[in-house]
Order: C-alpha cells, then structure tokens, then sequence
C-alpha cells in the first residue's frame, strides 16, 4: 500500500479546514466564494444539496465505520487522498484553481484514526444506490475500508487501475480516505510549520 496521504487545500487558506465544522449558513457562505464552472469546485454550485448530500453521506461513513468496531474520535472527517491524485493536480493547473497540498504518513494514523472509499465516498454513495451496471462493483462501490483491509487491497496495481477509472461526471479517480482525529493533523501541521 501507498505510505502516504496527500491533503489538497487552496492556496491562501489554512489546511485541514471543513465544512462540516461550520453553521449551515457559514457553509454556503463558503461555498458561494468557491463556485465556479472548474471540476474542482462546480460541486458547489448548488451548496444546498452538496450540503444535505454531504450530511447523508457523512452519517453513512461514520456508521459504517463504526460498524467496523472502529471508535472515531470526531463526529465528521477530514478529507485526505490515499497517494496522490493526478486528477486534482491536474485540474488545478488547467482551471486555475490554487492548490497547495501535505503529505502525511499513514503511520501517524491507528486503525480508529482513518477509513478509506474507492473513489470520493460521495461517488461509492450514489454508486452503490444507483448501482449502474457499468460502473457498479459492489466489492469497492458503497464500502467503508479500515486501514488494515486499506493495506490489504490497496496495492500498487489497484491504485493503477483506479486513476484509469471514468467515473460518472467526470468524478475524481481516487482512493479517499477519511481522517477522523483531527488533533493528530492539527499537531503534525504545527510541527511541519515549526
């Protein structure tokens, strides 16, 4: 499995900020400044539904992971990608959208600390609803990974054959993984600023 985490963030903002840590309004607020037509942020051009699809989804992971017998220590994650995702780098070039990014060892993380989606879990989501039978495989498609079967399955082939994947909407091909112990990304980000 990759060793590494890459956390995408725009440039002038600090890292590991979510809206799931926001009020409703100070969410749309944010969305509103973002919104544009760039692959990157046309998600928010309808902040409403991204908000109560985002919520949906969010409740799902969290479930699900706790289903796993993981103890997450906060309520909502922090969205990070397992590697590097060619598709964001990429698309920040191309749309202009400035993107700075950390990397983080996934040995600062314990089993309770992170789970993983292939791809964006909004996309696993709505894949395993609507089940399209060219896309759907229901092995990745709506499945939370803890980090042990992350290491099992995620191997360097794997990883190959999802950045090839075409997923409906032109939605990103990657494995996502969700960190849910936000202290332990606050304290490595101190200590990379040190």
């Amino acid at each position: 499995m990759i060793d590494y985490l890459t956390h995408y963030y725009k440039k002038d903002t600090a890292p590991f900020q979510t809206l799931s840590a926001l009020t409703r309004s100070e969410a749309l607020k944010v969305m509103n400044e973002l919104a544009d037509d760039s692959p990157i942020y046309s998600r928010f051009n309808n902040p409403n539904e991204y908000l109560d699809n985002r919520s949906r989804v969010e409740e799902w992971l969290i479930n699900s992971f706790i289903r796993k017998g993981c103890e997450p220590t906060d309520r909502y994650p922090n969205y990070t990608v397992l590697g590097t995702s060619k598709w964001i780098e990429e698309h920040s070039i191309n749309y202009r959208c400035d993107l700075c990014k950390i990397e983080l060892p996934v040995s600062l993380f314990s089993e309770h600390d992170i789970s993983f989606t292939v791809p964006d879990s909004m996309v696993t989501y709505n894949l395993e609803i609507q089940q399209p039978a060219n896309l759907y495989n229901p092995e990745f498609h709506g499945q939370v990974f803890t980090l042990t079967e992350a290491k099992t399955i995620f191997n360097k082939d794997f990883m190959a054959d999802v950045e090839k994947t075409k997923f409906p909407g032109g939605a990103i091909p990657y494995v996502e993984a969700q960190v849910w112990n936000h202290n332990l990304l606050k304290d490595y980000y101190r200590k990379l600023s040190e």
